[in-house]
């Protein structure tokens, strides 16, 4: 089961009271929903996108069997199409967005798509089958200088240039098909230090794939467009380049009246890092609609 990061905080800071309305930008498995549902009751409504179509079934699923149909609703789409799917659902007096931007551990565990470098699964990495490019395809077909600018850009790899190389080469005996193979081929050249020598390469081709941060201004931008006044955003996010990419859209934002409510980044405790270690890098920032 994937455990919530700050849950506890996002509800403190978004203040859910009865009948008022929510938008989770990033349902996943639907911890943020529910505990916004126990607040919002009896009337109040949740909006809620989950962009891969095996966890969006999953989560429908889960929905009907807490009989929440009448009050949260999922939707098959991505939320750089937010403004465009409340504009449809005719979801209004929105008082809160909340995107929490980890990606959900069912991800690594069930969906056999090569997120997780430790399995051995198809080089796919598309959360949505929608995406043309696949991690196979980038892999195995891209250039040189190509693949060195996506592990750097997306992913901060420091020895882009040695893996690029080594890929190349690996290439030109046999492709390199599954997400195990890949790591394996980047262990050879990196040595293993504080975390898996694969971890920034898996992490640059997902958001290179799914192409998360430009999906994110957009979907923060219009987010407040649509947002009621005194209306908060929060977001969660898990490494360097998606908080510059808040920081930026926050400031951006400012500018257009809103007041930001976290001057620093609220982080985990270090009792939540220790019942979950995945939660050490998270930040969580939040702005307000005046």
């Amino acid at each position: 089961m994937h455990q919530p990061v700050l849950l506890k905080e996002i509800i403190e800071i978004l203040k859910p009271k009865e009948n008022e309305n929510f938008i989770d930008a990033t349902f996943g498995e639907g911890n943020v929903s529910f505990e916004i549902a126990k607040f919002n009751k009896p009337d109040g409504k949740i909006l809620a996108f989950e962009w891969d179509p095996e966890l969006y079934k999953v989560g429908v699923e889960k929905i009907k069997n807490l009989k929440m149909e009448n009050r949260i609703q999922l939707v098959n789409k991505n939320f750089k199409d937010i403004k465009k799917v409340v504009k449809e659902n005719g979801f209004t007096k929105i008082k809160g967005i909340v995107f929490d931007l980890g990606i959900s551990l069912w991800h690594y565990k069930k969906s056999g798509k090569g997120f997780s470098f430790q399995n051995e699964e198809p080089l796919d990495m598309r959360i949505n089958p929608e995406i043309k490019v696949t991690a196979f395809e980038v892999i195995n077909y891209y250039s040189y200088k190509e693949l060195v600018e996506i592990f750097k850009n997306y992913g901060e790899e420091k020895n882009a240039e040695k893996i690029a190389r080594i890929i190349i080469h690996q290439r030109k005996k046999k492709k390199i098909e599954t997400s195990k193979e890949l790591s394996d081929i980047i262990t050879k050249v990196v040595p293993f230090k504080r975390i898996h020598p694969a971890t920034k390469v898996f992490m640059a081709l997902r958001i290179f794939i799914s192409k998360e941060l430009e999906n994110l201004e957009k979907g923060l931008k219009d987010s407040y467009d649509i947002l009621e006044k005194e209306g908060k955003i929060i977001v969660l996010s898990f490494h360097g380049l998606e908080d510059r990419v808040i920081k930026k859209i926050f400031k951006f934002l400012k500018l257009k009246g809103a007041k930001i409510i976290t001057k620093h980044p609220i982080k985990p405790t270090k009792e939540e890092i220790f019942k979950n270690p995945s939660s050490r890098s998270a930040k969580l920032r939040a702005i307000l609609k005046i």
